[in-house]
């Protein structure tokens, strides 16, 4: 990710445009400058076999849990509120992100076999969910925000035109970021018969890859964390000043969807920022180089898991969601057919349940202003 869209790049394909074999050139300094040639054989064959496995096992659980998410959403909720459909595109973000990761595990334990077409629209596809994915986690947390925190004030910015508007904002954005890979990513043959898929840079593909990394520092980690930990700790001081019923279990919701957010991409990045720091040689050597593209590959693939447990962690901060997903399992097993009738469009929640999620908190701070009839349902 941090030369092109393809996770290739900068972790089992470390060559990059400008040098496709199985060394890595970089330039040390003592008196004069030396061109030297450092081999990353093991970093290569270490790839071949952890990613292709640890692709696999994201891509099936990943499919499975965001299948399930979207299945729920789209038939079992009979009218979804905003951080539903936020939840909404963030399952299909993910499932078109784990599409992906196939091709790309082929891809390392073989060649790119796909052809030039799909080398674009992979690469594609690759970079435009994996922010959109991120970029729904910081709309959900938005959400929660101006439903908590700002409940009267800014309920006319919680209607189903603005939230499809923001959606369609954010699919706009992570399509534009991955221009990049729409012009320059294209086939190689790096020898007679194996092709590889990845960006072309010509002269300047040291500082595309400078540029994309710090990109995704920026965009894809540090931009998102601040936003999330700005609007939970604003919802965690509401929830101690109005101690709803559940409150605890809110408040360790928030931490766990914070945490949850940087154990899985704060590593990451930390690698591509030092791989950074080692491509403009501020340190580092052949042995630092092979050391960071061993944590790269790790750390990468732990990311990724994202796709897999973060719907799942946001779906379940919700008591309402977690009514619906009940009902689709009994359906399943034919125990039950239709939805019980006591089921809303609002919540299953009543005053009396001392377990409320993050996501039913809106309602129930709501109820502590005037004029409640005037909101009405600006959430459905």
């Amino acid at each position: 990710m941090a030369a092109t869209a393809s996770p290739l790049l900068p972790t089992t394909k470390v060559a990059s445009s400008e040098n496709s074999s199985s060394f890595y050139d970089y330039e040390y300094y003592l008196e004069d400058m030396i061109f030297m040639l450092c081999r990353k054989d093991e970093v290569l064959s270490f790839g071949r076999v952890f990613l292709p496995v640890f692709y696999s096992l994201i891509f099936v659980l990943g499919l499975v849990g965001n299948l399930l998410l979207l299945v729920v959403l789209l038939w079992f909720v009979p009218r979804r509120r905003m951080t539903e459909t936020y939840l909404l595109n963030l399952a299909i973000s993910n499932l078109l992100f784990v599409v992906t990761l196939p091709f790309w595990g082929i891809s390392v334990a073989w060649h790119w076999v796909f052809g030039s077409f799909l080398c674009k629209v992979v690469s594609t596809l690759y970079t435009v969910n994996f922010y959109s994915g991120i970029f729904f986690i910081s709309c959900m947390s938005l959400d929660k925000y101006l439903e908590i925190v700002c409940a009267r004030p800014y309920h006319r910015l919680r209607t189903r035109a603005k939230s499809l508007l923001l959606a369609a904002t954010v699919w706009a954005v992570a399509l534009a970021v991955s221009i990049p890979d729409m012009v320059f990513v294209r086939t190689h043959e790096n020898s007679p018969g194996v092709w590889e898929c990845y960006a072309d840079f010509g002269g300047h593909g040291t500082t595309w890859k400078l540029f994309l990394r710090f990109q995704q520092n920026l965009l894809g980690f540090l931009l998102p964390l601040l936003a999330m930990i700005f609007f939970y700790s604003r919802i965690g001081s509401v929830l101690v000043r109005l101690r709803p019923p559940g409150q605890s279990r809110a408040l360790r919701m928030a931490v766990a969807l914070v945490m949850a957010f940087f154990v899985l991409w704060f590593p990451y990045n930390l690698t591509l920022f030092l791989h950074s720091l080692l491509d403009l040689q501020v340190f580092g050597d052949c042995r630092v180089s092979q050391h960071l593209d061993y944590a790269l590959q790790v750390t990468e693939s732990i990311a990724f898991l994202h796709c897999c447990f973060t719907p799942v962690l946001y779906a379940f901060s919700s008591h309402r969601f977690r009514q619906y997903l009940k009902a689709f399992l009994a359906a399943v097993l034919r125990r039950q057919q239709t939805l019980p009738s006591s089921y809303s469009e609002s919540s299953g929640l009543t005053a009396q349940e001392d377990i409320m999620g993050m996501s039913d908190l809106g309602d129930r701070q709501a109820e502590s202003f005037p004029n409640k009839g005037d909101k009405g349902k600006n959430s459905a």
